[in-house]
């Protein structure tokens, strides 16, 4: 690093592929306290040290994501600002609703960091001990217990559920992310909620089953829905890192080498092994790759059922 004085070759790596940001502004699509808040926290640290410069975080929340990511979709693509992006949620709502402005495809993907399976949770006070319980209730009481999901992605994950189990629930759709879905259910409004791991991030919620073909390493003594009779509940929740559309590609490769760089600290390693996330490594490309196996899943899932069940 030090020869070489008096040259005028910048001598960091970030200003010679032209991300020169006072500070970087990072989007959260999301309520404080859900799942893309804490992956930005986790990373923060890491990542201002890497890029030698500060991360500011900014809540756009509302409308399912599209708020932020509309945000993102319109910013200089210097760099300077990106967002953390969500699947299904932004496959969902740019490729089954009404048009966002925006398509999943137009951004520039750095990297996925994590995915985790969507788990059925409820308080640590419900009287439900078991998926075994929750499912028996339902059934007694047909669209009366009630669970929460991220919108139209928490719709399509419940949708799966309620195909694999054959029971009817009172689905409430929550815009702002899991942040504002875990007062509701521990403050006894809704029985349950489904989505990623995060939803157990300060240890509120208890999880009863979660989703894919295996159990979680962080969680041993919890069902997968498969092991609890009810094939069929597959999707994952992961979460990402974009950058504006048209990004130059040397800006979109720095990106992703800071962020490969963060993701190997020890600390953020530390932090992650303490959520039960499974963690990605990728390049640029592969997290293009990610985005169209998730666009693909997705496609499948929802071949299997009845569109009626997504609207609101």
């Amino acid at each position: 690093g030090d020869e070489g004085e008096g040259t005028d070759e910048p001598d960091d790596a970030e200003e010679a592929a032209g991300l020169d940001c006072r500070a970087v502004e990072v989007i959260v699509p999301y309520a404080p306290g859900g799942g893309s808040d804490q992956q930005v926290r986790r990373l923060q640290s890491a990542l201002e040290d890497a890029l030698d410069t500060r991360l500011n975080i900014v809540y756009q929340s509302g409308g399912d994501g599209a708020i932020g990511w509309q945000a993102v979709s319109e910013a200089e693509p210097d760099g300077c600002t990106i967002a953390n992006v969500v699947a299904p949620n932004i496959i969902l709502l740019t490729e089954t609703g009404e048009d966002v402005g925006f398509a999943a495809d137009d951004f520039e993907y750095i990297a996925w960091t994590e995915y985790s399976p969507n788990i059925i949770g409820v308080a640590n006070d419900s009287p439900f001990e078991t998926i075994e319980d929750f499912i028996e209730e339902a059934r007694e009481r047909p669209g009366e217990v009630t669970v929460s999901g991220v919108g139209v992605p928490g719709r399509l994950l419940v949708s799966e559920v309620l195909n694999a189990t054959d029971i009817d629930l009172g689905f409430v759709p929550v815009s702002g992310g899991v942040g504002d879905i875990v007062p509701q259910v521990v403050g006894g409004h809704i029985d349950a909620a489904i989505s990623g791991f995060s939803l157990l991030d300060g240890g509120q919620i208890r999880p009863l089953a979660l989703s894919g073909p295996e159990r979680s390493e962080a969680y041993e003594d919890v069902p997968t829905f498969e092991e609890a009779g009810y094939d069929g509940v597959n999707l994952v929740t992961s979460w990402g890192l974009i950058l504006p559309p048209e990004t130059p590609e040397d800006i979109v490769e720095t990106w992703n080498a800071t962020v490969q760089e963060a993701m190997e600290n020890d600390e953020v390693r530390e932090a992650y092994a303490e959520t039960g996330f499974i963690t990605l490594s990728q390049t640029a490309e592969e997290a293009r790759e990610y985005l169209e196996d998730q666009q693909e899943a997705v496609g499948t899932t929802m071949e299997g059922l009845d569109p009626a069940e997504l609207e609101e």
